[in-house]
């Protein structure tokens, strides 16, 4: 693949794959909602709003702005506070949240800062 043909379908070709993940993810939130019923609510919320900041950040925004980065934290936090709020804590959602909640601590500093 040349050059010209990276940079002309590259890009599209990423945001077609995002896309498809965001959908695929809906679907599957959608099954969890019917196979497990409002159990699965808080996960199937948190999942949707990961992809759909994704594919706003792919299509939109840009992965390297403060804005995205400090919703993609706050969606980390999220993920962890729903395991822990269902009692489904494992090492991930604990890291989920403690790394979560410092990237949001160092983005407002660094915005103090400035």
């Amino acid at each position: 693949m040349t050059d010209s043909t990276l940079s002309r379908y590259g890009r599209l070709a990423v945001v077609v794959f995002v896309l498809a993940l965001a959908v695929l993810s809906a679907v599957s939130g959608l099954a969890r909602l019917e196979t497990q019923g409002l159990a699965a609510l808080g996960d199937v919320v948190v999942n949707g709003y990961i992809a759909a900041l994704v594919v706003w950040g792919v299509a939109v925004e840009g992965f390297d702005t403060d804005r995205f980065r400090t919703a993609l934290y706050a969606g980390l936090v999220l993920w962890g506070v729903v395991d822990v709020a269902v009692g489904a804590v494992t090492p991930f959602s604990v890291v989920f949240l403690v790394a979560g909640t410092a990237l949001l601590a160092r983005m407002a500093y660094r915005h103090a800062r400035d």
